[in-house]
């Protein structure tokens, strides 16, 4: 191997492992980020406990000076942090130089990664593109999960244990506050069971295994229709048992993400969905009478965005075909046809 040879292949290893660093920083800076967030909406919490206008009385004296003490303690808090993410964001622009320095050294574009050139993805092959797109969905769908566990569910905990920190210092001095407390504390904690099973139900409907398609297609469909005021209709034709469960839950996927559209663009009033069980596939057809994609998003952008193209990706790899027509007036119909075998 020639001297030029190895000084690339050390380069590429540094570059390599500089990127996973990068990775681990930006993990780092985000979880910080989050931890300050949550810093914030706890002082904002106690800050409403603190009430100047009862200081003469000595149980609220006691628990203004709790609440005092610990926003105090939150704030210092929420400072260590800062001078956290200053040295974190400091390693991370240092490494950024290491990484240009490094991808002019190779002759690699020093643009975002993830944009790749046409000519680029042909040299990758189309096995190569499947997969980085796989990835690519898989990344992005944990980050929807961890961001609707933060604002929602990771939030309420967080104000929970203030609350039960809290109850515990006041429940000497104020035990009909303490009480309210502890009722509050009761129904947030029911509301975060209710969204985490939210969560669980879009991972994977726990009806699915139990009861089949159809009755988790009916399920959805109510469950979608106490929450608005669009008026959807469900028709079921056949049923096939010996379906693979990926195409079910395929299924199940398509519909889902067609009636979110609909419900969040289509404007519409009345949305049918049609699942059909014929001799050899298995017919979707799920349509509005709403605006139409083009008419809603005039650059079509619509059209092509991440929940649509994971599932035109999704019926691809099952052999199947998707038909979309949409029109100003007429709404959108969204046909989708899937091999059983």
């Amino acid at each position: 191997m020639s001297e030029y040879s190895k000084a690339k292949e050390y380069l590429q290893k540094r570059l390599e492992f500089l990127s996973d660093e990068r990775v681990i920083l930006n993990v780092k800076i985000n979880k910080i980020n989050s931890d300050m967030d949550n810093i914030d909406e706890m002082i904002k919490q106690v800050s409403k406990e603190v009430d100047n206008a009862f200081e003469i009385f000595s149980p609220r004296q006691k628990k203004n000076d709790f609440a005092k003490q610990e926003i105090d303690k939150l704030l210092s808090n929420k400072q260590e942090l800062k001078d956290s993410l200053s040295q974190l964001t400091e390693q991370a622009n240092e490494l950024d130089d290491d990484i240009k320095c490094i991808r002019e050294a190779l002759g690699e574009p020093v643009e975002e990664e993830t944009n790749l050139s046409l000519n680029e993805e042909d040299n990758l092959g189309e096995d190569k593109m499947c997969g980085i797109k796989i990835l690519e969905q898989q990344e992005n769908e944990r980050s929807r999960i961890a961001r609707d566990l933060h604002d929602s569910v990771v939030q309420v905990l967080t104000n929970v244990i203030h609350k039960c920190e809290m109850c515990s210092k006041i429940i000497d001095v104020d035990a009909i506050r303490a009480k309210l407390e502890l009722e509050i504390m009761s129904k947030n904690l029911r509301d975060s069971i209710n969204e985490i099973r939210n969560i669980i139900y879009d991972l994977r409907p726990m009806s699915f295994d139990d009861l089949g398609l159809n009755t988790t297609l009916e399920s959805l469909v109510n469950d979608i229709k106490s929450r608005t005021t669009m008026e959807i209709g469900l028709s079921i034709e056949g049923e096939r048992n010996e379906i693979s469960n990926i195409i079910k839950l395929t299924i199940f996927r398509i519909v889902q993400e067609c009636t979110n559209n609909s419900l969040k663009h289509s404007k519409g009033k009345k949305l049918d969905i049609l699942l059909k069980y014929q001799e050899d596939n298995i017919y979707i057809r799920v349509s509005d009478d709403g605006v139409g994609m083009k008419a809603e998003n005039t650059g079509n952008s619509k059209l092509t965005g991440f929940g649509l193209d994971m599932m035109k990706e999704r019926v691809e790899l099952l052999n199947g075909t998707i038909d979309i027509s949409t029109e100003e007036e007429n709404g959108t119909t969204i046909e989708v046809k899937i091999p059983i075998l």
